[in-house]
């Protein structure tokens, strides 16, 4: 009975903000008839709407379709052809106008992404090749040839943000989606809003494949691969706190315009790893980029990288060397001592990253009953922590008191990972130098005063 008033009285200018929702409301709790028979028609005032100056009416017409779409695919779904026909017409409509092909934007502009990947996840939930292959695929430029390749960096982080969410709720078997939050505080002071965890192992192909996602889920990889190689080009090498570019340059203003999208999709994508491994990037490839992007100059970036590195270490145990050798390498080459304060921060990290493989061990140990590794003389483990300790001697020359206290304590933890590795007795080139400093140890600090 207010249907009619309400969408009539929605179409003036000075009502329109506040009677959106309002139509929206009236129509999600209707009779099925009643919504199967108008739902379309506010819907195409809504998509009117989405090029609004205001951009407060585009956001709200934004929120009406998400709210709208919904409520079509899950609770009016209707399986006779000619419906089904119907329902393909409506989405590619409201696709087509919020992600616009050949376009490098979305529309409206300006609003948060999040919205757009609830969509994309609704419209996969019931139509999952039609959200990959006519949404996302285009959305991360699949299939395009390298000389067209272009970065979208809205377009590109919808739609990498979107598989993610779609690949997390298959493999959790979450269900249903829940409706859009609109993030308001309830009058009794409680939100409705549920803390989601996401899952942060590798997906696998094996995994994919019972999913119903393999035959995207390679296209994906590889548009990561080179979404990152040319993310890499344009906003990480160059922002780099060792480059010289960047001295005496402070973040503000230098993630401004352009570069800000692009950080942003950088960080998406560097977030995704390890869930998913970029194809066409090797181990040494992957290693240098996080390890490059430690010391990015925007904190957020550099600490996503941070936390991908150390994923990679506790996940992967094939890749523990590599890891270790690629970041010790980056250090060698990258981090100057006329910076401290970043090859202090750097040092922490390498550590870090130490005490996490040992922990691992330790776990492990716990888990078959206590007994420990054993391991040959010609292990690769031998290689990469003689590496690592001689980066540490390396420190221990340093005239700042506080990168000589980083190396002893680099220095302790590999002396620990020798014996939880099971190699404490097996002789190694340094053991003489070991003999010299494992007395000194206990002191050493006591020479460096706080």
């Amino acid at each position: 009975s207010l249907y009619d008033t309400t969408l009539d009285l929605s179409s003036r200018k000075k009502h329109s903000l506040a009677l959106y929702p309002l139509v929206t409301c009236l129509l999600c709790v209707s009779q099925k008839q009643l919504f199967l028979s108008r739902w379309h028609i506010f819907l195409n005032n809504c998509l009117s709407n989405l090029k609004n100056k205001d951009p407060k009416m585009a956001r709200v017409a934004l929120a009406s379709i998400s709210r709208l779409g919904k409520f079509k695919l899950f609770l009016y779904v209707c399986n006779t052809f000619p419906a089904l026909r119907i329902t393909h017409s409506r989405l590619t409509s409201i696709t087509s106008t919020l992600f616009p092909k050949g376009s490098r934007s979305v529309v409206p502009r300006d609003m948060p992404l999040n919205i757009f990947v609830k969509i994309i996840q609704f419209i996969a939930q019931e139509r999952l090749d039609f959200a990959m292959k006519e949404i996302i695929f285009d959305l991360l430029s699949v299939g395009k040839p390298a000389k067209a390749f272009s970065l979208n960096p809205e377009r590109m982080n919808i739609g990498l943000r979107a598989f993610l969410v779609i690949a997390d709720a298959l493999q959790q078997k979450d269900g249903e989606p829940p409706m859009p939050n609109t993030g308001a505080t309830l009058p009794s002071g409680n939100s409705l809003k549920k803390k989601k965890t996401y899952l942060s192992k590798t997906l696998t192909e094996e995994e994919a494949k019972l999913i119903g996602m393999s035959l995207y889920y390679s296209q994906v990889r590889k548009a990561l691969d080179n979404i990152l190689r040319h993310l890499d080009k344009e906003v990480g090498r160059c922002m780099m706190l060792t480059s010289v570019q960047m001295l005496n340059k402070e973040p503000e203003d230098m993630i401004t315009g352009e570069r800000k999208p692009k950080i942003d999709l950088f960080r998406t994508c560097v977030a995704a790893i390890p869930r998913i491994l970029p194809d066409g990037m090797s181990k040494p490839e992957l290693i240098d980029l996080l390890s490059r992007l430690t010391v990015h100059m925007d904190d957020e970036l550099r600490l996503i990288s941070q936390n991908s590195l150390q994923s990679l270490l506790l996940d992967f145990s094939d890749w523990r060397e590599d890891v270790l050798f690629g970041y010790t390498h980056f250090l060698l080459r990258e981090v100057q001592d006329t910076q401290q304060g970043l090859q202090d921060a750097s040092v922490k990290l390498l550590l870090q990253l130490l005490t996490q493989w040992r922990l691992a061990l330790q776990l492990q140990g716990k888990m078959r009953g206590g007994a420990s590794p054993r391991m040959s003389e010609r292990s690769p483990h031998c290689s990469v922590l003689h590496a690592v300790e001689g980066l540490a001697l390396l420190l221990l020359c340093s005239c700042q008191i506080s990168t000589r206290k980083l190396a002893v304590g680099v220095l302790r933890e590999i002396r620990c990972l020798f014996t939880a590795l099971g190699h404490a007795e097996v002789h190694h080139p340094h053991k003489s130098i070991h003999f010299i400093l494992c007395p000194c140890l206990s002191y050493l600090p006591s020479l460096f005063p706080p």
